[in-house]
Order: structure tokens, then sequence, then C-alpha cells
């Protein structure tokens, strides 16, 4: 019998187009600590920055996003932790 390649649901990541741009190279470029708004977007509902993967930026825009962030962390802009409710509603520990 012949043998039949075998095809998979999922992409592998590496051969997935780019994700669409949600914030324009300006904007990252003119953003400072104080753009709490915008900083907002790169932050998951857990308060962990989101990789680049999933926003769409460049590596440098990243970076630039990940120092601003923390900055804003230290002058309590921004929260380091956001509170959730997974142990009030699966009644974790």
């Amino acid at each position: 019998m012949a043998q039949q390649k075998r095809t998979s649901k999922f992409k592998s990541s590496k051969y997935e187009a780019p994700k669409q741009r949600r914030i324009t190279k300006e904007q990252i470029a003119k953003a400072t600590y104080k753009d709490v708004k915008l900083l907002e977007k790169f932050i998951s509902d857990r308060g962990k920055i989101r990789s680049s993967l999933i926003t769409g930026i460049t590596k440098q825009e990243q970076e630039k996003v990940a120092r601003l962030i923390k900055i804003a962390r230290e002058l309590a802009l921004l929260p380091y932790v956001t509170t959730s409710t997974y142990k009030q509603s699966y009644n974790r520990r």
C-alpha cells in the first residue's frame, strides 16, 4: 500500500503569516512611559508583557515597549500583577 501524507490541522508557527500591526511605527516612536493607554495594549490580562509574535511588532520596537512598561511600573502608572478571578471562580488556594 502506498503511504499517505499526514496533514495536520495546526500550522507550525514557522510558516504562519505575520500578525497584522495594530499600532503604527510612528505611535511607538513617539511613545513615552506616560502613554498608559498605549502600553496597556502590550500587557496581558495577568500583567505579563506580550511577545512580539503576538503583537506583530519588530524586535527593536518590542525592546522599547518593554523598557517603557518597566519604567511605568516603577512609577506606579501600570500594575506589576493584576488581580485575577481565577482563585475565586475555581475555589483554588
